[in-house]
């Protein structure tokens, strides 16, 4: 991640629902590991959790759970990991140094210029993103620590984690190219022989309807400034360089405008005068589309608009590759259920296709177990495919990896990877129904491919098993931290 990432990543807004612990109608919260937790160290968590993205701490977050698709499920992981992480570090005697602390800090990407420490930005940072929200110095020493002593279990927990050449190998299939034959079985075919009645349809609206709605739209007006075109080419320090002054100017703009909104001005007028190009869009929904189509908006705007609370607020600096975003919200349409008749012909469409699809698979069945049985009687893939009255297509010389080769064909390669020379493939769902792969053949490595990939592969395959223990043991010291919310025990009626 580079510098200039770092320093404009999203600021989390406040995720913290406040309402929930209201209704609690007390200040312990829960107990965890024998101990009581209060609605102010939640209170403190919930901002170390905001505090924690702008220092760009995202693999402590990530180690934390606090990066899922949903914001909700993000900040109740993070809370109660952190929780039981600091329990397990004091029983483990790990306690960072403040000259360890020190040291961390200095090394934080946003508190650095060209890789070293500088402390104009350190003062920056504490009067523009601590002093407003209620922080200091000691909350920004507390993140840091918590930080290390997570990196310190992390390298604990995972220590014993090792792979084999064995494992390494075959991890890198991704990069051998295959050859093999494709059974489809395209549920289109049997659309013509299916049907929908009324009352199905009925039956399925009233089963589902708490299901079908429109979730929460929002209009936006949002500015931007991106890379020019003829810089876009650059690369390393020169690259660097032209975002800085692409990322100082934003973070200049952003002030202004937050300023002149507070004061009743108009988004789009603040934005243009500060030099960046405004825009709107109407009625998005959280998952980026618009009508029923994608809005075309990048995700780190889509998911930036869903992070304010209310209209008129303005978002911190959002960068997407090589360009810079700042987004107020204009208006709010809140969910609502669908009447059946504007999902009538939605269902129809959807229950012919489930039926197809069951047909489908059907007479894969029937299909695959006739090849597998002439397979097994000696017979050759062709014959037996061709015995079964089903067509074949050959895919020739694609590799999993292979990013010049389609996404399609990329993904049929890739469901080969647990199969060796001469098998058939189990039935595997696709987007037009379903489909079976036998292998030919996976042309091996060359050594001096293997030297090339077997240091990549060996990396990620370790990182992989290093974070998935990691995981397991979190989960692990949740359930035996006697975890128990206390507001559904004390809470008034």
């Amino acid at each position: 991640m580079t510098l200039i990432t770092i320093i404009v990543v999203i600021s989390f807004i406040w995720l913290y629902n406040r309402t929930n612990l209201e209704k609690v109608g007390t200040n312990d919260v829960l107990s965890i590991n024998g101990r009581v937790v209060q609605k102010a160290e939640i209170d403190g968590i919930v901002r170390g959790y905001r505090l924690a993205f702008n220092l760009s701490l995202t693999d402590f977050i990530s180690d934390l759970g606090g990066m899922e698709a949903s914001e909700e499920a993000s900040l109740n992981n993070y809370i109660i990991n952190l929780l039981v992480v600091q329990h397990q570090a004091e029983v483990l005697g790990i306690s960072p140094t403040d000259e360890a602390v020190v040291e961390a800090i200095k090394s934080l990407p946003p508190l650095q210029t060209n890789g070293v420490f500088d402390p104009v930005k350190y003062t920056a940072f504490i009067q523009e993103r601590l002093t407003p929200n209620g922080l200091t110095e000691h909350h920004l020493e507390e993140i840091v620590r918590d930080s290390l002593k997570v990196q310190a279990l992390h390298r604990i927990v995972t220590s014993p984690v090792a792979i084999s050449e064995d494992d390494v190998r075959t991890a890198a299939r991704v990069f051998q190219p295959v050859t093999a034959q494709v059974i489809r079985f395209d549920r289109e075919k049997f659309l013509k022989d299916v049907s929908v009645t009324s009352d199905e349809v009925s039956a399925f609206y009233e089963k589902n309807k708490s299901g079908l709605g429109i979730g929460e739209a929002r209009s936006i007006s949002y500015a931007s400034l991106e890379l020019p075109e003829e810089k876009q080419g650059l690369s390393g320090k020169e690259r660097m360089t032209e975002l800085q002054k692409l990322a100082d100017q934003v973070v200049a703009a952003g002030k202004a405008i937050r300023e002149g909104v507070s004061q009743g001005g108009d988004f789009a007028k603040l934005a243009e005068k500060s030099g960046l190009q405004a825009d709107k869009a109407v009625n998005i929904q959280r998952d980026g589309s618009q009508d029923g189509k994608d809005s075309e908006l990048p995700t780190t705007v889509v998911s930036g608009a869903f992070r304010l609370q209310k209209s008129g607020e303005v978002s911190d600096i959002i960068q997407d590759g090589d360009s810079f975003y700042i987004l107020t919200i204009d208006g709010i349409s809140p969910a609502r259920q669908l009447a059946m008749t504007e999902v009538a012909e939605k269902i129809t469409t959807h229950l012919k296709a489930e039926k197809a699809n069951k047909l489908a698979i059907e007479a894969a069945d029937k299909s695959l177990n006739q090849i597998r049985a002439a397979l097994n009687a000696g017979k050759s893939f062709a014959d037996a495919a061709k015995a079964a009255g089903v067509q074949t297509e050959t895919l020739a010389g694609i590799a999993p990896s292979d990013t010049k080769s389609s996404e399609e064909e990329r993904a049929l390669a890739d469901s080969t990877l647990s199969l060796k020379d001469g098998d058939l493939g189990q039935l595997q769902p696709a987007p037009w129904g379903a489909f079976a792969i036998y292998l030919n053949k996976r042309t091996p490595l060359t050594e001096a491919q293997w030297k090339e990939h077997q240091p990549e592969v060996s990396k990620r395959l370790i990182g992989n098993n290093q974070t998935l223990l990691f995981k397991e043991w979190l989960n692990q010291s949740r359930g035996t931290a006697g975890i128990k919310m206390l507001g559904a025990q004390r809470g008034g009626g």
